[in-house]
């Protein structure tokens, strides 16, 4: 008694349901009140009909099952329950007189965790059941955690591409703020010199060297104004392109060459300030069905990369180099710069999350473990990192498409 109560201890504040299926009911008369004192729910079953019926119905913890019943067996029985989805996942364990080696590998086959031969021993039928039942507990609480960790890397992408929405709007506002200032001030000289050729007109004798000078001016400054504002546009289209891409998770064909271009204009208020020069080698005509958003926010990640540790501490002036083709059914990015460089016991560590050297500088340890999520879970595809410290880094990416 002393040993059932010791051995059902961790099982006494959930009841655990047990489903018996037994044809003999000398032996399931013992084997119930054995497991009833250890503080179990017991379902009985005479029979695999019944039995089938029954899981269905109670959906219990775990299954005893005979093999040698009236009717459909114990193993067909097993078959027909992992075959059912409501009851595939319920742990059955086979009681049985059968023996041979070959009987216990059908029973395994068939779907069975465990495999009892009669004559039982009613401990050891108690001690594989609570074994069983700690590894389903152990097994639920693991996935409730990967889900948590999932819903975890979930948010972390999202907020990602959040911040880096928000580094968009704030480079976008600045880059605008120019062409914009500059159209305004030459829409301002235009509006001067319409009003100097109003009062040369009004004058009786038009002074005619004036009057083709002050054209002039307004020849040349409806040209400023213009290629300001279309520069204007252009931000806003690449912006408007950018924008929507980085916040969206759906499937679409798009140009890939667009999509790069975009995001290197998109930084452009980053990198103007230095020496840095972002070279392109992809078809202009290069069309792929793919997720565009994932492309912006690890070119983004990449970019932002380079230029907070690749070509910082006063080394400002440098290549990057972005190379783009289509081998087979996948895309394959090559991407390089001729920066710093990666050490070598930080290597294995780059895709790790919170990883960074530049912590003390704002660096969040998040940008490469984004990228790394973002190809292999919703691209599906891979990306390796070669490094030589002092010469730079090249990062290989491929997805399919």
């Amino acid at each position: 008694m002393s040993i059932i109560n010791e051995t059902a201890t961790a099982f006494q504040k959930k009841s655990h349901t047990i489903l018996i299926i037994e044809d003999n009911p000398n032996n399931l008369s013992v084997i119930v009140e054995y497991l009833e004192e250890a503080a179990f729910k017991i379902v009985v079953a005479r029979n695999g009909e019944m039995g089938l019926k029954r899981a269905k119905f109670v959906y219990p913890d775990i299954i005893l099952l005979d093999v040698m019943m009236p009717g459909i067996d114990g193993f067909e029985t097993c078959r027909r329950l992992k075959a059912n989805e409501m009851t595939k996942d319920i742990p059955v364990i086979f009681m049985t007189a059968l023996d041979s080696p070959e009987d216990k590998v059908k029973g395994f086959e068939v779907g069975g965790i465990d495999y009892i031969t009669k004559p039982i021993q009613h401990e050891e039928v108690l001690a594989r059941v609570t074994t069983h039942l700690r590894i389903q507990n152990l097994t639920i609480h693991l996935n409730s955690k990967i889900e948590e960790l999932t819903k975890t890397r979930y948010e972390l992408v999202q907020s990602e591409k959040m911040a880096s929405l928000g580094r968009l709007v704030a480079g976008f506002a600045h880059e605008l703020n120019t062409p914009l200032g500059v159209a305004i001030g030459s829409a301002s000289a235009l509006q001067g010199e319409a009003k100097k050729i109003n009062v040369l007109m009004e004058q009786e004798e038009v002074d005619v060297d004036e009057l083709l000078s002050a054209l002039e001016v307004i020849d040349k400054g409806s040209d400023l104004t213009l290629s300001n504002l279309e520069r204007s546009a252009n931000l806003v289209t690449s912006f408007k392109r950018t924008a929507v891409d980085q916040t969206s998770d759906e499937v679409r064909s798009f140009l890939v060459h667009e999509v790069i271009n975009d995001t290197i204009n998109t930084l452009h208020s980053r990198f103007k300030k230095t020496d840095i020069e972002i070279s392109l080698d992809c078809h202009n005509l290069l069309k792929v069905k793919s997720l565009p958003g994932a492309l912006e926010q690890i070119l983004t990640n990449l970019l932002m990369n380079s230029l907070i540790h690749g070509f910082n501490e006063g080394k400002n002036a440098g290549i990057i180099k972005i190379n783009v083709e289509l081998l087979k059914a996948q895309l394959h990015l090559e991407y390089s710069d001729n920066g710093k460089g990666i050490a070598p016991e930080n290597m294995e560590k780059i895709f790790e999350p919170f990883f960074t050297t530049h912590r003390a500088h704002g660096g969040s340890g998040l940008g490469m473990y984004i990228c790394y999520n973002l190809i292999t879970t919703q691209l599906h595809g891979t990306i390796n990192c070669e490094s030589v410290l002092g010469e730079g880094v090249v990062f290989q990416i491929d997805f399919p498409i």
